[in-house]
């Protein structure tokens, strides 16, 4: 099975954000595949046991559970989107 999650949390309250979370950890655990788009790489980093990164149709990285903080996460995206405004010019 393979569930598709595209921004689940876009213009949820909090509470509500917890549930979808809870939702994405049972699939997990279920052993069922999931694919998680979604832009808050907290909740992406927290849930993914695989993150890829996508620009403009194009995989332009990919990272493991624990090979990255949070923070070295945001620097690494933020690092490849200059790159490819630098490449798109």
């Amino acid at each position: 099975d393979l569930i598709i999650l595209d921004e689940p949390t876009v213009a949820l309250a909090v509470k509500e954000v917890g549930k979808v979370l809870s939702f994405i950890e049972r699939i997990k655990a279920s052993g069922r595949a999931c694919l998680y788009v979604e832009h808050n790489l907290a909740h992406v980093h927290a849930m993914a046991d695989r993150m890829v990164i996508i620009d403009r149709g194009r995989i332009v990285g990919e990272v493991r559970r624990g090979e990255m903080t949070v923070h070295e996460l945001t620097e690494h995206f933020l690092d490849l989107q200059r790159r490819g405004e630098r490449g798109a010019a």
